[in-house]
C-alpha cells in the first residue's frame, strides 16, 4: 500500500511539474503585436500573386503604409526583420512575393512558373503586378493607406518601384532603393525617375560593389528631389546589406519617418 502510494505522489509531483512548466513556456511565449492578413491576387494575365499585409493591433485605419519589394531570387519573408520595426512605429506593411517568387509562382490553372524561366516581358509585368495587388487589398480593407505610402525595394524590386510610383495616381512619400540600377530585366528607370517629381529617394549599396556604386552615381542624376545615400563599407548590395548591417533597418525607418509627419492613423467607425 505504502509503495502504491509513493508511485501515485511521484506521478501526481511528475505531472504538475510539466504542467508548471507547460504554463511557464506558454507564458514567456511573446504574443505579436500587429495583425497580419495574407491574401492572393489573380493577375489580367492570370497569374497568381500572394502578398501579406500587417499594422499594429489596434482599432485605427488609415495607417501610413510601406510596400516592400524584394529582390530577384528572395521572397518577401526577408523583409519580416523590417516589417516588424515599422509595425512597431505604428504603421502597415504589404510585403509582395513578385511573380515567380516565394508563393506567387502559380497561373490560375496551377501551373507553375519560375523566375528562372521567366524572359524580360515577364519581369515587365511586376509593376502592373503590383499596382492590381494595391487595388484588390484597397477594396478588402481600410486598414493600410495608399494615399500616404513610401514604397521599399531592392534590385528588381527597386526598379518595380520606381515604375510603380509613376504609375500611382498619388505619388509616395518616399522610395528606399536597395541597389538600384539603371535597367534590370528590362525594368528602364531613368526616364521614370523624371516622371515621379520631387518623390524623395534613399539609395543603399555597398562601397565594395563597384557596379552598384556606379549605378547609384548614374541615376542620381535623373532624380527630380533629395536624393539620399547611404552606403556600406563593406559587404553585398541588395537585400543582404540589411542581414550584414542590421543597423541599417534602423536608418531606413528614420529616413523615411521624416516624410509621414503629418500622416496618422484614424479610429475606425463604431459599428451602429
Amino acid at each position: 500500500m505504502k509503495k502504491f502510494l509513493v508511485v501515485i505522489l511521484a506521478l501526481f509531483f511528475a505531472l504538475s511539474t510539466q504542467t508548471v512548466f507547460a504554463a511557464q513556456t506558454k507564458t514567456t511565449k511573446k504574443k505579436k503585436t500587429y495583425t497580419e492578413r495574407e491574401f492572393s491576387v489573380q493577375t489580367r494575365d492570370g497569374h497568381l500573386i500572394r502578398s501579406y499585409l500587417s499594422y499594429p493591433k489596434t482599432k485605427m485605419k488609415g495607417y501610413p503604409t510601406i510596400i516592400m519589394l524584394h529582390a530577384l531570387g528572395y521572397n518577401s519573408s526577408y523583409w519580416i526583420s523590417l516589417q516588424k520595426k515599422y509595425n512597431a512605429r505604428g504603421y502597415a506593411v504589404l510585403r509582395i512575393d513578385l511573380r515567380g517568387h516565394g508563393k506567387s509562382v502559380y497561373d490560375k490553372s496551377f501551373h507553375q512558373r519560375s523566375w528562372r524561366n521567366f524572359k524580360n516581358k515577364d519581369f515587365e509585368q511586376y509593376p502592373n503586378d503590383v499596382i492590381q495587388t494595391i487595388q484588390f487589398i484597397e477594396k478588402q480593407t481600410k486598414k493600410p493607406s495608399f494615399v500616404n505610402y513610401a514604397l521599399v525595394g531592392s534590385d528588381i524590386g527597386a526598379n518595380t518601384a520606381v515604375i510603380v510610383a509613376r504609375k500611382m495616381k498619388i505619388k509616395p512619400r518616399a522610395l528606399v532603393l536597395l541597389a538600384p540600377s539603371m535597367e534590370f530585366k528590362g525594368l528602364y528607370i531613368p526616364v521614370v525617375l523624371t516622371e515621379i517629381g520631387k518623390t524623395p529617394i534613399l539609395a543603399l549599396a555597398s562601397k565594395t560593389d563597384k557596379y552598384y556604386m556606379d549605378q547609384q552615381i548614374r541615376i542620381a542624376r535623373f532624380a527630380q528631389g533629395t536624393f539620399d545615400v547611404a552606403n556600406a563599407e563593406s559587404g553585398n548590395s541588395g537585400m543582404l546589406i540589411l542581414k550584414q548591417h542590421p543597423e541599417f533597418q534602423n536608418a531606413i525607418v528614420s529616413w523615411t519617418e521624416q516624410y509621414f509627419k503629418n500622416a496618422k492613423a484614424k479610429p475606425s467607425p463604431k459599428k451602429k
